[in-house]
Parts: structure tokens; sequence; C-alpha cells
């Protein structure tokens, strides 16, 4: 029986010494994070749409994967993922259970920076937007040392999966600027309380706007359906001018 698990696979694993441009596979536990926090909501549909391909046809999650390899900046024998962080955590959350950390993506090495100092090393992925040194909660910047080692250890931040969810909704167009949605995200956190029902303990947005079904289909609840509402009112304000992706201000 043929195998489609990337693992399984005879593509080479990443050396300490790609270059550029090349094409490798490796496991998901050997990726290091370069953030601290997804949005459980857009990590949970792809979870879902991922899990849908697998009992499907595992033939047909691996061509995704194929087609979609994860950057990655080397150092030494470290990898560093520089993008796609929300695939990757949905990869994970689907497959661990029955491969635990014999997990594989494709990767696409886009530098080889081993003979950058560390200092020098997190300068350079800062200039060229690798790296996002803000928590969950939108703090920082955080020294690099204190990035999670697994993307299992990325925490959920509920003001980005508004973000997404407001791009899903159309309110704002889909873009390549870096880090687009937590750009988002920090705008509505400074504008919008998403504490709803303490006493019963669904106190986030994660808690009480939407439900998510194994197949990654999404249903807002009624209190998610008036905070999108609320929000999009927000991203089409004069207020949210000059973030990327803006529509214009509603008339």
């Amino acid at each position: 029986m043929v195998s489609h698990h990337i693992c399984d696979s005879e593509f080479p694993f990443c050396p300490p010494d790609a270059k550029a441009g090349e094409f490798y596979k490796l496991r998901v536990k050997d990726l290091s994070p370069t953030q601290f926090a997804v949005g459980k909501a857009e990590v949970a549909v792809r979870a879902g749409r991922m899990r849908k391909k697998l009992i499907k046809d595992p033939g047909k999650l691996h061509d995704y994967l194929r087609v979609r390899p994860i950057p990655i900046v080397v150092r030494n024998k470290k990898f560093y993922l520089v993008d796609h962080h929300h695939l990757v955590r949905a990869l994970y959350d689907v497959e661990h259970k029955t491969r635990g950390e014999d997990i594989c993506v494709y990767v696409e090495v886009l530098a080889n920076a081993s003979t950058l100092e560390k200092v020098y090393f997190w300068k350079t992925m800062h200039d060229r937007n690798w790296v996002y040194l803000f928590d969950h909660s939108g703090g920082g910047p955080q020294p690099p040392k204190m990035l999670p080692a697994h993307i299992k250890d990325l925490q959920f931040d509920p003001f980005r999966s508004l973000a997404w969810l407001v791009r899903e909704h159309h309110g704002y167009i889909k873009n390549n600027a870096p880090f687009s949605e937590f750009k988002w995200a920090n705008f509505f956190r400074t504008r919008i309380l998403l504490n709803h029902d303490i006493a019963a303990g669904k106190h986030t947005f994660d808690n009480f706007a939407f439900k998510i079904d194994k197949e990654g289909n999404l249903e807002l609840t009624d209190d998610g359906k008036d905070v999108i509402d609320e929000v999009l009112f927000l991203a089409a304000s004069e207020e949210a001018r000059g973030l990327p992706g803006f529509r214009g201000v509603m008339s």
C-alpha cells in the first residue's frame, strides 16, 4: 500500500547547509515558530478541511500540502518557520494523535543565515518581516528567546480570529502586506471589548462567537454576528484608513 505521508516519501530532509531556493521536507517538531499566536477560528477551519481530505483520500491532503511548501530560514541546525503558522498548526492538530511527532511538511528555503551571529540574525529577521514579536494579547515586542519552541505551543489570540473573520466577510481585501491580519487585530483590540458572559465562563470571542464542525464548517452564533456587524462598521470607518487592504469609508 502506497503511503501518502510526507515523512514516508523519498524526498530528502532539509540539511543545515541548505541553500536559498531549494525544496525539502521537515518534521513539524523541527520547525521553530517566529510568532507567538494564531487565530483559533482560522486554525479550526483549516484543520476541519484537512481532516475531510484525509478521511476522503489521504492523497488529497498530500497534494494540498505539496503545492503549499512552508517558507523557512535555516540557521545552523535550526529551521525557522516564517509563514503559514496557521496551516502548520492545523496539520499538527489533525495528525498528532495518530502520527505523534512523525508529521512532515514540504519546505522552501528562503535563506541560510548560518554565518550570522545571533544579534544580527534577529535584526535581519526583523528587517525582512520574518518574525513577529508580539504576544497573544498584543504585548511586545518580546525578546526572541521567548518564542514558542513548537507549533503546538502557540497561543490563541481572539482578536486574530476576529480579524480573519472580518476578512472572510469582505471587511477588507486579502493582501500580501506583512502581518496584515495582526495589524487589523491590533486595530480592533483597541476599539472593541470581546468579553462576554463572564459569569458563565464564556469570556472571549473564541468561546462565544462561533461553532466549527469536524469538517471545518464555521457558523456564527447570534452574539458572534452582532460582533461582526459592529466590527465591519469599524473596518469601513475613517479610523481604519491606512490599514492593509482597507476597502474605503462606508458612505
